[in-house]
């Protein structure tokens, strides 16, 4: 959420950054500044009630003290006394009306971001690599596994729907060996494991991301106050809401496991295999930082997690995400994606972001700096791994003609083999 004092100070300039991304009403700044008006004017009222009542308080003290009655004064005292309660309940209502509406006004754009009207305008900024050439008629990841039996789609289908699956045999050996390989590279690099619950309630998702946004794609549960989460971003934010952490404890670096479920609703894009599927297991990074250092940060999460694909063998390219494809919350994003042979594409297989303090403002995560003020922290977040996404780059990256797989190197320790499959 936008700090009001930027709405109130700078509106034009939060006109402006609408205007760069797409979908957006500008007028909704007036209606927040109305609100705020509205707010303020109640707050006033409130304040000045409060400051009579502590002055009727003052007399009846004053009068006790002159052995006088004090029946007047108690009588006035209890009057304000339910202005005051009733004012309350006002501003209480007015605050939230107001905050309801300015959580809907996207986050800042940094000023390096790309101006574009969606992602075909995404700037890409560096490669790993040259794309991996074949000798060979090469086969897509489903052709892949269905060769080696490595998944079940069609009993998983039957069982649980579409967009469901059994992993099997080997590839069960690479999903468990990125696992290990990915947490034990972030652990060394100072980021705490940390296993997430994987549901949290409305309350606390919708502080950590614009439930607006994502209630159509998480699972809720039947008659529970709980949903399913997409991503374990929403849960280590949550680890800190309402904190207030010592500037020596700062930065905090996690890397979240979990298992992920996302609806997919509506989605035709990548109906079969494991590309785009309802659950699937990711490492998610995520940073608690100081304002001034969140920029670097940035930059960190994004090379860990090119680190990891770099050691996996895997061709990819950075782009710069550009304004209309930004999500509401991020500042700056970087996606790394990696090249998939079959599809002559290149598909998002992570995304770095830094939320600044959008993300802290609406979970009150402050952090007490060096001076003694208390400010909000930033937050940053990146996939680090998302384990379907990554087994379809390297199982079609690094695959043979006879429909084996070569292991990277650097995952030969932790499954103990440097070939898949029995072709």
């Amino acid at each position: 959420m936008l700090d009001i004092k930027l709405l109130r100070e700078q509106k034009e300039l939060v006109i402006e950054n609408l205007q760069k991304r797409i979908g957006y009403d500008t007028s909704i700044v007036g209606k927040v500044l109305e609100l705020d008006t509205q707010w303020r004017g109640i707050k006033q009222e409130l304040d000045t009630l409060k400051s009579q009542k502590n002055k009727e308080s003052q007399n009846i003290a004053k009068i006790k003290k002159e052995g006088g009655d004090v029946q007047e004064q108690l009588s006035k005292v209890k009057e304000v006394a339910d202005l005051i309660s009733q004012k309350e309940g006002e501003e209480k209502t007015a605050l939230k009306r107001r905050d309801e509406l300015l959580i809907t006004i996207p986050n800042m754009l940094d000023i390096e971001v790309p101006i574009g009207k969606d992602d075909e305008e995404n700037v890409p900024i560096r490669f790993f690599k040259e794309k991996p050439e074949f000798n060979f008629k090469i086969r897509n990841h489903i052709e892949l596994c269905e060769l080696n039996n490595w998944f079940d789609l069609d009993q998983a289908s039957k069982v649980s729907g579409s967009r469901f699956y059994y992993l099997k045999g080997d590839l069960v050996l690479l999903q468990l060996a990125l696992y290990q390989f990915a947490i034990s590279k972030l652990a060394k690099k100072g980021y705490t494991p940390v296993e997430v619950p994987p549901m949290l309630r409305r309350e606390v998702l919708a502080d950590s991301v614009p439930l607006e946004d994502f209630e159509e794609v998480i699972y809720k549960i039947e008659d529970e106050d709980l949903y399913l989460i997409g991503t374990s971003e929403h849960a280590l934010a949550a680890l800190h809401k309402e904190d207030t952490i010592s500037h020596k404890d700062l930065p905090i670096k996690y890397a979240g496991i979990s298992a992920c479920f996302r609806k997919e609703a509506g989605v035709t894009k990548d109906s079969k295999g494991i590309f785009r599927v309802h659950n699937f297991n990711k490492i998610e990074q995520f940073v608690f930082s100081k304002p001034q250092e969140s920029d670097m940060y940035h930059k960190e999460i994004t090379q860990n997690a090119e680190d990891i694909f770099q050691e996996l063998e895997l061709h990819y390219q950075i782009v710069d995400i550009c304004t209309g494809d930004m999500g509401a919350m991020a500042t700056r994003k970087f996606d790394l994606e990696a090249w998939l042979p079959s599809q002559e594409k290149y598909r998002e297989m992570v995304s770095a972001s830094n939320y600044r303090d959008y993300g802290a403002r609406r979970l009150h995560c402050r952090y007490q700096s060096e001076q003694g003020t208390t400010e909000f922290v930033h937050t940053l977040n990146s996939t680090a791994i998302a384990l379907t996404r990554c087994m379809i780059a390297i199982i079609e990256q690094h695959q043979m003609e006879n429909g084996n797989v070569k292991v990277p190197k650097a995952l030969v320790p932790f499954i103990g083999k440097e070939i898949l499959g029995n072709n």
